[in-house]
């Protein structure tokens, strides 16, 4: 194991003597210099592992020194203990608000001072050790975002080419009435749109976790936001299954709102398709959008599922969190859709809810602020002016 180096300023050269004394002894290898200039220097040139510094030194006190070793990025994690004999009462403020890590008052207790010092040094390495290993997850993080998003954008070519090829085999199929490979064509393409969706997803809650996503914002109507969602939920147009049971109660279907338009659609498609998931069959699913008193805007969808029990709602709102995560569950899905409603929600200023009961389904709630939203009666107004 490398022997510790700590440098020692003092201009008290009996100081000095005494401490090196006490510090050999306790194993450490000691420089000494008298004032903060020439701990600097020993400082730059490395292997360093502890300061030990007067506060009242000529030249450069220990004020000084300390602020100089933590303003520069090579030795500003160094460790440092300063030693004060001062009368004013706030000398030792003024040191940890320069950076001091510690500090020992003078006359020193020689019987706590080696102790002092090997505590000092072994909250260092604690911390050194932490610095590497959060260096190393934040690398890890990058990596992982760098690699998902080179995925993300590497796999969505082929799949857009197995979705549109699978379409024309479909359609060739179809005109030859073929429907048992009509069939074979359909999974095809829904399992190329569901890989496309999960690949999405995953990029844009990477997106997500780096901070806000970034939206481009435009004036949609609220008809146009709930048809374009119903056009993204695949099973929303299966009329061919019994859950495809949706009841659409919109009130002012050309209100505006100023927003991201795919990406709130796509926010809410994730709603329909997650209350269409766990509806009974032939059970109707909601789908609303009406002002508020206070002016902002409620889009809900509603469903009379088994619902989630209340202590658990705020679980289902986590990255990659299903009811049931197994292998096995019955349920599709990687368990990112409410995570992205709620950070496209949050990116839009809105508030995203959910209330439910077992036994009683689930409302999911997108409270849009009022000052994203242009009523009918103001656009109408402004048209008369």
């Amino acid at each position: 194991m490398r022997e510790q180096s700590i440098v020692l300023a003092d201009d008290d050269p009996i100081m000095r003597e005494l401490a090196e004394s006490k510090l050999q002894g306790a194993g450490y290898h000691v420089i000494t210099v008298e004032n903060g200039a020439e701990a600097l220097k020993v400082l730059q040139a490395g292997g360093v592992d502890l300061v030990i510094s007067d506060l009242d030194m000529p030249v450069m006190d220990g004020f000084e020194l300390t602020k100089s070793i933590r303003e520069n990025p090579i030795i500003g994690q160094t460790p440092v203990i300063v030693i004060t004999g001062s009368d004013h009462g706030d000398a030792v403020e003024h040191a940890f608000a320069a950076g001091a890590t510690s500090f020992l008052s003078k006359p020193i207790n020689w019987t706590l001072f080696s102790q002092a010092v090997r505590f000092v040094l072994r909250a260092g390495e604690d911390q050194k050790a932490l610095r590497v290993a959060r260096d190393r997850a934040e690398a890890g993080e990058r990596f992982k975002d760098e690699l998902l998003s080179l995925m993300s954008h590497e796999l969505r070519t082929p799949l857009n080419a197995i979705i549109g090829f699978g379409q024309l085999l479909g359609e060739q199929f179809q005109k030859n009435h073929d429907n048992v490979h009509r069939e074979y064509a359909d999974y095809i393409v829904d399992g190329g749109r569901r890989l496309l969706n999960s690949v999405s997803d995953m990029l844009l809650a990477s997106d997500a976790r780096s901070g806000p996503i970034a939206i481009h914002e435009k004036e949609a109507t609220v008809g146009d936001l709930i048809k374009e969602a119903m056009t993204l939920t695949p099973k929303a147009n299966d009329t061919a299954t019994a859950n495809a049971n949706i009841t659409v109660k919109v009130k002012d279907a050309d209100a505006e709102i100023c927003c991201d338009y795919h990406l709130l659609a796509r926010a809410i498609s994730k709603l329909i398709d997650n209350a269409l998931k766990f509806a009974p069959p032939g059970q109707p699913v909601i789908v609303g959008a009406a002002p508020t008193k206070t002016g902002d805007l409620a889009i809900m969808v509603k469903d009379s599922g088994p619902g989630i029990e209340p202590d658990k709602l705020p679980a289902v709102t986590a990255p990659f969190a299903q009811s049931e995560m197994s292998s096995r569950r019955t349920k599709e899905g990687i368990g990112l859709g409410l995570p992205l409603v709620k950070a496209i929600a949050q990116a839009h200023d809105a508030v995203f809810r959910l209330d439910s009961n077992v036994g009683k389904g689930v409302r999911a709630i997108i409270l849009i602020p009022s000052k994203r939203i242009c009523s009918t009666q103001s656009r109408r107004d402004k048209s008369a002016a």
